[in-house]
């Protein structure tokens, strides 16, 4: 096994920012994806990633675990690796972290089709020269509150009637990659956006009923995983349809789908781990049984990634 080897290096800049005050997940998502191109013409493989490439690799599959925040002016680099391949497959594990501390930021393992660039189905072998660097998965990007292993999504368009709309739209030419698909960060950024709609009257629940009272209260996401089921392009619409999963101690697991309200087409299903978040703090909040309780009857029964 290798060293992980630097893919990235950066800051957190102000745009990058939520109302929460660290870095918003999408910016996470999009630095992963500058990173593996990085990574893989590391590993023998560059241009793969440029338009005229007749292959590419596509994300399905992505576990990410937030372990610090990342806040404003953070400076930052990303160390990765393979920590498995065959002839058309392969997954990577990266590691964001702080550069003055060494503290972790976070981790993601990324599972990738190499796949022909037109057409994210047809796969390909690996092209010759490619020499992966193997490395071992370190313990602190292993799952803690998500599905983990291979899963096949649950996500249905009569189904997603049931669940809230948080957020709709079409899908804008700054929202693909080199190929004309939604980029990954497409997905987690339109969660983000309309998240709000979900979880606004959770955090009435948890303001009203905490132990302590709460001045500014925001929101956190300790871990996702994020599957991409298939890539919509510029002028498709899109609803995500999101619903609470459950409660379990002082975290909540949110799912959400993102699909095509007419066609019925599912793009991607994603499965939140979430906290409720002291901003003067900067601390999680505990939740109380009574806060359980109530959020409890929130609860969509059998919702599942």
């Amino acid at each position: 096994m290798s060293e992980l080897v630097e893919v990235w290096r950066g800051g957190v800049n102000a745009w990058e920012c939520d109302e929460n005050g660290h870095m918003n997940t999408r910016f996470y998502v999009h630095r992963a994806c500058e990173g593996l191109v990085m990574l893989f013409a590391r590993c023998g493989l560059p241009g793969l990633y440029a338009p005229a490439a007749p292959t590419t690799p596509v994300i399905r599959d992505m576990h990410i675990r937030f372990h610090r925040e990342a806040l404003l002016a953070a400076p930052l680099r990303m160390r990765g690796g393979f920590f498995a391949h065959d002839e058309a497959r392969a997954q990577a594990v990266l590691v964001m972290e702080d550069l003055r501390s060494g503290e972790v930021k976070a981790t993601f393992r990324i599972a990738l089709d190499h796949a022909d660039s037109a057409d994210a189905t047809t796969l390909h072998p690996w092209p010759a020269g490619f020499d992966p660097v193997r490395v071992a998965v370190p313990d602190n990007a292993l799952p803690r509150g998500t599905a983990d292993g291979p899963v096949e999504s649950a996500a249905d368009i009569n189904r997603a009637q049931g669940l809230m709309c948080i957020a709709a739209g079409a899908i804008g030419t700054e929202k693909l990659d080199a190929f004309g698909r939604m980029a990954a960060p497409g997905f987690i950024g339109a969660v983000s956006d309309g998240i709000r709609s979900l979880t606004a009257p959770l955090r009435e629940i948890v303001s009203r009923t905490t132990a302590t009272p709460v001045e500014q209260m925001g929101g956190a996401v300790v871990e996702f995983r994020v599957l991409h089921l298939d890539w919509p392009r510029a002028g498709d619409v899109f609803e995500i349809r999101s619903g609470l999963a459950s409660v379990d101690g002082h975290v909540k697991s949110l799912i959400h789908w993102m699909l095509n309200p007419v066609s019925g087409q599912i793009y991607g299903s994603m499965q939140s781990i979430a906290l409720d978040f002291d901003l003067g703090k900067r601390a999680m909040i505990k939740l109380t049984p009574e806060t359980r309780a109530e959020l409890q009857a929130h609860v969509v029964p059998g919702l599942t990634l």
